[in-house]
C-alpha cells in the first residue's frame, strides 16, 4: 500500500492544453449559477405546494428529483468546459472501462463495510423505529434512488476531484495545491448541511477528509471510477436505509425513527458543544479512514 501516483500524470493530462485560473474561474461560476440558478427557475414555473414538498424531501418522488436535479449543473458544466477547454465528460473521468471497474468493487466492498459498522452492529442500542417502510415499495425505488444519487455523486466528483484537481495540479505540482484546495472547496460546499455553525463546520471537516481519500484514490488509479464508488457507497448508505421522520433527504429511507427538532438538538449540541464536537470529529474521521482503507484493500493499491 505504497504512495504510488504513477498513474496521475495521465490523468491529468486532458487539461494541460487549457491551464490559466481565469478559465477555472468561468467554468466553476457557470455551474454555481446553474446550481443555484435552477431552485430559483422552478420557483417561478412549479405551484408553491410543489415547490416545498421538493425542498422539504421526505418522500421518496420528492428525495429522488433532489438527487436527480444535479444532472442540469452536470450538463451545464460539461457544457462549459467545452466551450472553455475543447474537452469533454471523459476528460475528466479517465479510462472509463477501467473506471467502471472501479467504481463497481468500491461501491460494493465500502457500502457493505459501511452497512456492517453504521447499520447492523449498533441496532440493539437505537430507539424503536417510528416506521418501516413497505418492503416491496422500497426495492420498487431503490434502483431510481441509486441513479439518482450516482447522478449527484458524479456531479460533485466530475468537479471537485476531476475538473478542479485535474486543472489545479496542472497549475503545481504540490499536493497541497491539487489535493487540498480542492478538498477544502468541497468541504466548504458541505457547510450548509448542519443545522447550525457547529453542525456546519463539523460537516467541513468530514466532507475535507472525504475529498482528501478520494483524491488519493485518484491520483493512484489514474480515473475517477473509486472516487465515486467510495462517494457513492457513502452516500447510499446514508439516505436509503436509515432516516428521520420529517427531516430533508428522509423519503427513500427504509426505517424511520421519531422527528427531533432540528432547532432543539442544536440548543442541546450546544450545552456540550466540546464535547459533542470533539466526538463528531473523531467519528468523521474514523468514518473516512475505514473508507479508505476499504478502497485501497479492494483495489490493491
Amino acid at each position: 500500500m505504497a504512495d504510488d501516483y504513477t498513474q496521475h500524470d495521465d490523468f491529468i493530462r486532458p487539461a494541460q492544453n487549457v491551464t490559466h485560473p481565469r478559465h477555472i474561474v468561468v467554468v466553476t461560476s457557470a455551474f454555481l449559477a446553474s446550481f443555484f440558478g435552477v431552485p430559483v427557475i422552478l420557483y417561478l414555473v412549479l405551484p408553491v405546494a410543489t415547490m416545498d414538498a421538493f425542498l422539504a424531501g421526505v418522500t421518496a418522488l420528492a428525495t429522488t428529483a433532489q438527487f436527480a436535479i444535479f444532472g442540469v449543473s452536470a450538463w451545464v458544466f460539461v457544457r462549459t468546459l467545452r466551450m472553455v477547454h475543447g474537452r469533454g465528460f471523459f476528460s475528466l473521468i479517465g479510462p472509463y472501462k477501467l473506471a467502471w471497474s472501479d467504481l463497481c468493487r468500491v461501491t460494493v466492498s465500502v457500502g457493505a463495510t459501511l452497512l456492517l459498522i453504521q447499520v447492523i452492529l449498533p441496532l440493539t442500542s437505537w430507539d424503536e423505529p417510528a416506521q418501516v417502510r413497505n418492503v416491496a415499495v422500497w426495492i420498487a425505488w431503490l434502483p431510481v434512488a441509486v441513479l439518482a444519487i450516482l447522478i449527484q455523486v458524479t456531479t460533485e466528483e466530475i468537479i471537485f476531484r476531476g475538473y478542479l484537481h485535474q486543472q489545479f495540479a496542472c497549475l503545481s505540482s504540490s499536493r497541497l495545491v491539487w489535493m487540498l484546495v480542492p478538498s477544502l472547496l468541497f468541504g466548504v460546499w458541505h457547510f450548509w448541511n448542519g443545522n447550525s455553525a457547529a453542525e456546519g463546520a463539523v460537516y467541513v471537516f468530514w466532507a475535507t477528509l472525504l475529498g482528501l481519500a478520494c483524491a488519493d484514490v485518484t491520483a493512484r488509479t489514474g480515473n475517477l471510477g473509486a472516487a465515486i464508488g467510495l462517494h457513492l457507497a457513502n452516500n447510499i448508505v446514508a439516505v436509503v436505509f436509515i432516516g428521520t421522520e420529517g427531516w430533508p433527504m428522509s423519503g427513500l429511507a427504509l426505517i424511520l425513527y421519531p422527528y427531533h427538532d432540528p432547532d432543539v438538538l442544536s440548543a442541546e449540541i450546544n450545552e456540550v458543544l466540546m464535547l459533542w464536537m470533539a466526538f463528531s470529529l473523531v467519528i468523521s474521521a474514523f468514518s473516512v479512514l475505514i473508507m479508505w482503507l476499504t478502497t485501497r484493500i479492494t483495489l490493491k493499491r
